[in-house]
C-alpha cells in the first residue's frame, strides 16, 4: 500500500502560527499576524460576435497588511509615527513646514526600510524548508489606530499598517527563486 502524506511522522504542513516579521525598530514578537504577499494578473479582452477571448494583461502586486500589538514599553505607536514623519511628513501647523511637508517615494522607502515576512519550515528553529519575502521599495500607505475603545475591553490596542510595494523576492531554503530576484 502506497505511504500517505498523513502517515509519515517525518512530514508536517506548513503551519500559520509560525512567521516572522522584520519592520523597522518594531519588534518582531509585537506582530500578531500579516498577510503574505499575493499577485494579481490584470487581463484584457477581445469580442467578437458573441465571444469573449480573454489575454492575460500585467502583474500587479497586491498590499500587505501586518497587525502589531501596540507595546507600551517599546513604544510601537511612538515608532510606527517617526518611522511614517521619516517618509517626509510633517503637520501643516504653519505655512514653512506644510511646503516642505512633502512624501517622496525615496524617503518612504528608506523610512520603513526592508520589510521582510519569514514563513517558517520544519525543524527545531523553524529553519528547513523556509519561505522568505522581501517587499522591495514598501512604503506605508495606511497606519490604522484601534477604532474604538471601550471600558468594557481587555483585548490589547492593536496597529494595523498597510504596506504598498513594487515587487517581492522570494527565497526558498536559503535560495532566491529564479522569477522572484534569483539567478536567471
Amino acid at each position: 500500500m502506497a505511504q500517505t502524506f498523513w502517515s509519515d511522522g517525518s512530514l508536517e504542513p506548513r503551519r500559520n502560527f509560525k512567521f516572522l516579521v522584520t519592520l523597522n525598530k518594531i519588534p518582531t514578537w509585537v506582530v500578531k499576524n500579516v498577510n503574505l504577499p499575493s499577485i494579481t494578473v490584470t487581463e484584457g479582452t477581445h469580442k467578437f460576435l458573441n465571444h469573449t477571448f480573454y489575454f492575460p494583461g500585467t502583474v500587479e502586486y497586491n498590499e500587505v497588511s501586518v497587525t502589531v500589538v501596540d507595546a507600551i514599553d517599546k513604544d510601537v505607536s511612538a515608532n510606527v509615527l517617526n518611522n511614517f514623519a521619516n517618509s517626509g511628513y510633517t503637520t501643516p501647523d504653519i505655512e514653512s513646514s506644510a511646503v516642505t511637508s512633502l512624501l517622496t517615494k525615496r524617503g518612504s522607502v528608506d523610512a520603513f526600510g526592508e520589510v521582510l515576512i519569514e514563513h517558517l519550515g520544519s525543524g527545531d528553529a523553524g529553519q528547513d524548508n523556509k519561505l522568505r519575502f522581501g517587499l522591495k521599495n514598501a512604503w506605508i500607505k495606511v497606519v490604522e489606530f484601534p477604532t474604538s475603545l471601550a471600558y468594557d475591553s481587555n483585548d490589547p490596542s492593536e496597529i494595523k499598517l498597510t504596506f504598498r510595494y513594487d515587487y517581492f523576492e522570494a527565497n526558498f531554503n536559503g535560495d532566491t527563486l529564479a522569477a522572484f530576484g534569483g539567478a536567471k
